[in-house]
């Protein structure tokens, strides 16, 4: 019998730590409608809000998920992701829905969502690296157009 109990309390334990945890405090300076896309092992803080006017194409920011200070900042477009077998590649096309389906993570470029959805950053993407200073590269549906300008 308490070996039964010791199994079970052990058990217990272990499905309460492998479940995904709260988000994580708030960093001062992240605002109130960015929201938190992560794992146990990290994450960021994203906000995207609807550019008015023109469809599927979102102005984001994210933010770092400790210290709170901005990694990368501009206009996002919303893409469904399929995976295409004979060419060996994923495409990208509009969705159905403009709706954002909800973060997933960032990789420092792209704003993956939940549901095969992707943010592609498509114009002048500002990656500040300090209050005065850092980095603005210029991408067309994902792709970067050109080298990266310091500021």
């Amino acid at each position: 019998m308490r070996r039964q109990l010791m199994l079970i309390a052990i058990v217990t334990g272990l499905v309460a730590a492998c479940r995904p945890g709260a988000d994580p405090e708030r960093p001062p300076g992240v605002p109130a409608s960015a929201s938190w896309a992560g794992n146990v092992e990290g994450g960021t803080w994203i906000a995207c809000e609807a550019v008015p006017s023109l469809p599927n194409r979102y102005a984001c920011r994210t933010w770092f998920e400790t210290g709170g200070a901005m990694i990368a900042e501009g206009q996002y477009l919303l893409r469904h992701r399929r995976w295409n077998q004979q060419a060996l590649r994923s495409e990208y096309t509009e969705p159905a829905s403009s709706e954002l389906p909800g973060f997933d993570t960032f990789d420092g470029r792209w704003i993956r969502l939940k549901g095969d959805h992707v943010l592609l950053p498509d114009g002048v993407i500002t990656y500040p690296d300090g209050p005065e200073h850092g980095k603005r590269q210029t991408y067309r549906l994902g792709v970067e157009t050109g080298a990266a300008e310091a500021y």
